[in-house]
């Protein structure tokens, strides 16, 4: 049964990341809508405003954005085909669109401030379906994020007619699947609808402006905290939610980074001092000492990787929550061996683990130095976006066609064991820390970035010392002295020499000369 359902005010958001090279103004290109002022129904006041808002938090995460306010349709299809040229070839494009909607036979539809929408067949000619809007930001180059505000109560179900009986008019949206690399997040759920707020904003752009541009806050984690948010301030009565799946790649809209001296800063390591405060306030239940990842650590690990022949990936060391078991958090940290795979006749790698969650679940990337003659592919050197999983004390993630398991041997070292499944093959390489969050169970972080054992002092050491010690102490306590160099210089006709020991200088009766008298 084909379904007329109302209702979305929305917002449409669409990104998408190469590798994690930093965007950049050219590579992140926005359109913002806000449609409140209708012609033919009665007017939506927060659109506006909430278009404003979110397009001057693009501009400050480097989006060129282009925004319409009160757009009719002919207004909107313009925009929306000139968006779609500056999508190609770009890394990530935002549309954020705010107004009335509707769902129409499982298709939804955006609605210009100038339809009518007298009947359920005008809705292809009068408004703008999110499918066409969807075609126009695919070009961008990773992935595609959809966020729709959904919904006021829409005026225009009370007069539209239908054409064909069969057709109900119902709450919401309807749902959907993304293809590829596209996320769609719903403010409301599919079948519900949104506040459109007291405030200056609606409840789901306020919590979304809350969180867009939080340092180092991976897109899954801002949506969720979105979620949480907009649940709390409406009473649970208004549920967030997010449709499709995204790449293993962590995808920040502001990554943790602070510019580094020019002459010395690495291409790829980024860290930061915000990044630093919460590194500093973050400690585990036992008050375990936690690293931070510094400047002079970026620059250590762009120069390790370089010797390597690695492509390193800008990142960001995300924050490891309190919650997050001392076994997964230990993970967390820059690996690597200037020895490749099989004792060195396999390619050289480096592994990059951003982040652990208290689940188990591992953020970071991988990297693939040049291959050798005995490699099991050809490619160039490379690197990809990870999200692994732990258990059992093995951290497990895939590397292409090839699982990988990594475990550790030791408080600063690991090993990583690659299949081929092909024929099957396996190969091992032994990786050390170049940088760690935290060790394990029973070690610290040393000044060298290592982990060393805790040194446990005995409060009883002193009453527990070996005889022989406590005997030997007496023994030098009740012997004579011994003679000691004065430190004193005596020089002769033949030069200068110290004073011997047990010796002392002494001025002759004449007042003049001295001499080396010895007891």
């Amino acid at each position: 049964m084909a379904r007329l359902n109302y209702c979305f005010a929305s917002i449409l958001l669409f990104s998408s990341l190469a590798g994690a090279a930093s965007a950049l103004a050219a590579d992140r290109v926005a359109l913002v809508i806000g449609n409140g002022n209708y012609q033919k129904v009665p007017a939506l006041s927060n659109p506006p405003r909430d278009a404003a808002d979110i397009s001057r938090a693009l501009e400050r995460l480097n989006f060129k954005v282009t925004q319409l306010s009160n757009a009719n349709a002919a207004e909107m299809r313009k925009a929306i085909i000139d968006f779609g040229r500056t999508t190609e070839g770009s890394e990530v494009a935002v549309v954020f669109y705010a107004g009335h909607g509707m769902e129409v036979g499982g298709e939804n539809w955006l609605i210009p401030t100038d339809a009518e929408l007298r009947s359920d067949t005008d809705v292809e000619n009068e408004t703008v379906s999110l499918r066409s809007l969807n075609l126009q930001v695919s070009k961008a180059r990773q992935l595609g994020l959809i966020i729709l505000d959904a919904c006021r109560n829409n005026p225009f179900s009370a007069k539209m007619q239908r054409s064909l009986r069969t057709r109900a008019v119902t709450r919401g949206l309807a749902p959907t699947e993304p293809t590829d690399n596209v996320l769609i997040a719903y403010a409301a759920r599919d079948g519900t609808t949104a506040s459109d707020g007291d405030g200056r904003n609606s409840p789901f752009t306020t919590a979304l402006l809350h969180n867009i541009e939080t340092p180092g806050l991976e897109i899954s984690f801002l949506f969720r905290h979105v979620r949480d948010e907009v649940m709390s301030a409406t009473k649970r009565e208004q549920q967030p939610f997010v449709y499709g799946s995204l790449s293993k790649e962590a995808i920040y809209l502001k990554p943790l980074s602070v510019t580094l001296p020019a002459a010395s800063a690495p291409a790829g390591a980024d860290v930061s001092t915000e990044q630093n405060t919460v590194k500093e306030r973050a400690t585990s239940r036992d008050d375990k000492k936690r690293n931070i990842f510094s400047a002079g650590d970026a620059q250590r690990v762009a120069a390790f990787g370089a010797d390597l022949e690695l492509k390193i990936p800008s990142f960001a060391i995300g924050e490891t929550k309190v919650d997050v078991p001392d076994s997964y958090a230990q993970f967390v940290g820059i690996w690597s061996s200037k020895i490749g795979y099989g004792a060195g006749k396999g390619r050289r790698a480096m592994l990059i683990v951003t982040e652990a969650l208290s689940d188990g679940l591992v953020l970071g990337y991988y990297l693939l130095g040049p291959p050798t003659k005995l490699s099991w592919d050809n490619s160039p050197a490379t690197y990809m976006a990870v999200a692994g999983k732990i258990a059992d004390g093995v951290l497990r993630f895939k590397s292409g066609r090839f699982p990988i398991e990594a475990k550790f041997i030791g408080p600063n070292t690991m090993t990583l064991k690659s299949t081929n499944p092909e024929k099957p093959e396996t190969a091992i390489v032994k990786f050390t820390s170049l940088w760690q969050l935290m060790c394990g169970a029973g070690y610290e972080v040393a000044n060298d970035n290592t982990c060393e054992k805790i040194k446990v002092k005995n409060p009883n050491a002193s009453r527990e010392e070996p005889k022989r010690e406590r005997s030997e102490r007496a023994k030098t306590a009740t012997a004579p002295a011994k003679p000691q160099a004065s430190g004193q210089i005596i020089c002769t006709m033949h030069g200068c020499r110290p004073v011997r020991e047990g010796c002392r200088i002494q001025t002759a009766r004449s007042g003049v000369t001295q001499m080396e008298v010895c007891d």
